[in-house]
């Protein structure tokens, strides 16, 4: 009896090992999160490259784009104002991570300057990483990198986290937002811009 009763211990207990357990992760809606967040950092270095905004337009031109507007509900029964609001996720306008990409913004010029210039790279952590400290030849502009870098990787290291919050994931995935997150970052990269991916190799856009 006893012999049977530790018989059926031992296969109960091997099939337990067997589970697998799965986990919630929403790995589409965090890369359709990711997109949006860096489509809204983005849009930073668009504005700092053109010099200014677009200048508005004539006063006869905005009366016909209005108008446009009001067949477009009158048709639709929806302006395109209110079909964008539709496709954003709410979570863009969360204050935590919209604090964030405000901060984040207000780097992203000078984080894009040396970019450019192979001294920063996008790691396959969704971090950025100093590559080539040496390009830089004075130590206040060295000073400036590694300030860079750092207050970055903070914001980055505190979205993450908020990503996780927003849409209910376990702490413990956050590897799987920054492996989801570094893809988006890998997709946006510049030309000649250092990424590194999955695998730990580095390359130049």
């Amino acid at each position: 009896m006893e012999r049977r009763v530790a018989a059926m211990l031992t296969v109960m207990l091997a099939l337990a090992a067997c589970v697998t357990i799965n986990v919630y992760f929403p790995e589409a809606a965090i890369k359709d999160l990711s997109e949006q967040i860096e489509e809204e950092i983005q849009k930073a270095a668009e504005e700092a490259e053109s010099g200014s905004e677009a200048e508005a337009p004539p006063q006869e031109v905005q009366g016909d784009l209005r108008e446009e507007a009001t067949l477009l509900d009158l048709v639709f029964g929806v302006s395109l104002a209110h079909a964008q609001e539709a496709v954003a996720a709410p979570e863009i306008s969360n204050p935590a991570i919209r604090k964030i990409i405000e901060s984040r913004r207000a780097r992203l010029g000078a984080l894009n300057k040396f970019k450019a210039m192979g001294v920063i790279g996008e790691n396959k952590d969704a971090l950025v990483v100093i590559r080539q400290l040496d390009a830089v030849k004075e130590l206040r502009e060295r000073a400036e990198v590694q300030r860079l870098v750092k207050a970055e990787n903070a914001d980055r290291e505190q979205l993450y986290k908020e990503i996780a919050a927003a849409e209910k994931v376990d702490l413990s995935q956050l590897p799987r937002i920054r492996q989801t997150y570094a893809e988006t970052l890998r997709e946006n990269a510049r030309p000649g811009e250092w990424i590194q991916l999955p695998d730990g190799a580095w390359r130049k856009k």
